[in-house]
């Protein structure tokens, strides 16, 4: 049941996510067609779809709340979606820092996941689940930041966009890789 919550809260955060920067346009003026009232019905929207969200999660999150810091630190170093989150965190504050250029954080974030879920996919414990996991938050990571990208370029991104295909052809490499060293690490058992 735990799994059931996790997985629809994803999607649901997703399109919190897209709301409220569709919310941000349009209160920017970014939209054309769009008004104020077409940006207090997108963030109207997206503060629902995030109660939703919160509590599908609320369980999740008084175990995080009760979890030690040491502990809650490691799970964001050796787990996929907790290097996406820090990834995107700090991609964010640099986006946001510099609004007129934000490709070049996200283009960063993306490659250093790129290379750091692969390894962490190697060295954890069971290498599927963990790749899986990568997988997930790999497409999370490059959607959210594509999308503050986006948010805050004027005018789109256009073909700069392009610089996203780097990370794409190189992560599946990168994880296919590690499963193959870590097949090959695996010893062998004798019939």
């Amino acid at each position: 049941m735990t799994w059931l919550r996790r997985i629809a809260a994803l999607p649901l955060a997703l399109v919190v996510f897209v709301c409220a920067v569709g919310a941000w346009k349009s209160f920017a003026g970014l939209l054309p067609d769009s008004g104020v009232g077409s940006g207090v019905f997108l963030a109207l929207f997206s503060a629902v779809l995030a109660s939703g969200v919160y509590f599908l999660l609320r369980p999740d999150l008084r175990r995080m709340r009760a979890t030690p810091r040491a502990e809650l630190r490691r799970w964001v170093f050796t787990n996929p979606l907790g290097q996406a989150a820090a990834l995107y965190a700090a991609a964010a504050v640099v986006m946001l820092a510099m609004p007129k250029y934000p490709l070049p954080a996200g283009f960063l974030a993306q490659c250093a996941y790129s290379v750091w879920a692969p390894w962490s996919a190697l060295t954890a414990r069971r290498w599927w689940p963990a790749a899986g996991l990568a997988v997930l938050g790999f497409f999370l990571l490059l959607f959210a930041l594509a999308g503050t990208a986006e948010a805050l370029t004027k005018g789109g991104m256009g073909e700069a966009g392009m610089l996203f295909l780097l990370p794409m052809y190189v992560f599946p490499i990168l994880l296919a890789l590690s499963g193959l060293v870590r097949w090959t690490r695996r010893p062998k058992t004798v019939a």
